[in-house]
């Protein structure tokens, strides 16, 4: 991985989106290790004073960048990587709990509607999501799919932000996605990063398998 910081303009955020991921990521790793991660990330200002729970833009994308990469730094990439998914994990349950609106989610509707097929509630959820990060987050994306599997294309992210890695880094998204699957289905659905901005991709594109394990 490069050390040189991108220098793109910044771009603006939910406060409610940062402050999850500091309450996921203090979940993850204790109040200590949230407080060296935001040591680490130049944002010690946020130490038990997290964003408040907004929709307003009061926080940006590098910011929840530089976050995600001090988890990296402190773990080291290999041991980042099963936590940053944790964190994604959790980030959806928080969101799910304190800020459905980042996710597009209302309750428990969809997860319990009758007589519709579990591929298309995962559509469903995942328009839902696609349209919420687009008219809430800021975040441009929209969703394709194939005979295998849906596509989440996401064309501004907060990998752009961080150093360059030689390969695709938004685990706490691919944790996200993997957690709302799994909260949906009940069954564990493997999500992957297939292409990502941050190493010079068009997009991030997130794959998600149609067949379930049980259908298999």
């Amino acid at each position: 991985m490069s050390a040189t910081q991108p220098t793109i303009p910044d771009r603006g955020m939910p406060s409610g989106a940062l402050r999850l991921l500091f309450l996921s990521i203090e979940e993850v790793m204790g109040s200590d290790g949230i407080k060296a991660v935001l040591n680490g990330a130049k944002l010690s200002h946020y130490i038990n004073n997290y964003p408040e729970n907004s929709l307003e833009y009061g926080v940006t994308f590098g910011e929840y960048g530089r976050v995600e990469q001090a988890v990296e730094d402190f773990l080291g990439p290999r041991g980042a990587r099963a936590i940053l998914i944790r964190v994604g994990r959790e980030l959806f349950r928080y969101s799910l709990r304190e800020q459905s609106a980042l996710l597009g989610i209302a309750g428990n509707a969809l997860k319990n509607m009758p007589l519709i097929s579990p591929q298309a509630k995962m559509k469903i959820l995942l328009q839902q999501i696609v349209g919420a990060a687009n008219k809430t987050v800021n975040q441009p994306a929209h969703l394709e799919e194939d005979h295998d599997n849906f596509i989440v294309v996401i064309d501004q992210c907060m990998c752009q932000w961080r150093p360059k890695h030689e390969k695709p880094c938004c685990l706490v998204t691919v944790g996200t996605f993997s957690e709302a699957m799994k909260w949906l289905t009940d069954r564990p659905v493997e999500v992957k990063e297939i292409t990502c901005l941050n190493n010079g991709a068009d997009a991030c594109r997130y794959q998600i398998p149609k067949k379930l394990p049980e259908e298999a």
